[in-house]
């Protein structure tokens, strides 16, 4: 059986792709690092590029130090706050930080993403992304979902309404 894939017209418009990276930890963090050379290639070939916003409630602690971009200046302050900044000032960027989980019932604001990609790392915290996705960001076309553990990790794309 052939199956064929269009993307969605519209993220091909001459406008911005938006991307809502959920989770700024070890997973998060590497993504969310490397979303500006993604940005910095799309306008190369002249696309207006990415609007990145990087969502997650949790602070620094020295153990995240050990294996993710912080650093002991870094500890108690909020991860996605930290990265955010640090990609901003370094890439001349304007991208958005929002320090809080997502959950049912917190809105993303006018965020309304191209693609999601969750970087979480319990199901419950997968589940309220698919519940999100089915209420209050319809409008995603690609949910980009990564995850890890020791010894292994998976990733899976689809599209949500789909």
């Amino acid at each position: 059986m052939r199956m064929e894939h269009s993307i969605d017209p519209a993220m091909l418009h001459n406008r911005r792709v938006r991307v809502l990276v959920v989770g700024a930890g070890g997973t998060g963090s590497a993504v969310a690092m490397g979303l500006p050379y993604l940005d910095q290639a799309m306008r190369a070939w002249g696309h207006n590029g990415l609007d990145v916003w990087l969502m997650d409630a949790d602070t620094v602690t020295q153990t995240n130090c050990v294996r993710q971009p912080f650093s002991i200046s870094d500890i108690g302050l909020n991860k996605a706050t930290v990265l955010i900044n640090r990609i901003n000032l370094f890439w001349g960027t304007s991208w958005i930080a929002m320090p809080f989980h997502l959950t049912r019932r917190v809105q993303a604001g006018d965020v309304h993403p191209d693609i999601v990609i969750g970087c979480v790392d319990s199901r419950e915290a997968r589940a309220t992304i698919e519940e999100a996705l089915r209420t209050n960001l319809t409008r995603t076309t690609y949910w980009l979902d990564l995850g890890n553990n020791a010894s292994s990790g998976q990733y899976v794309l689809g599209q949500p309404l789909n």
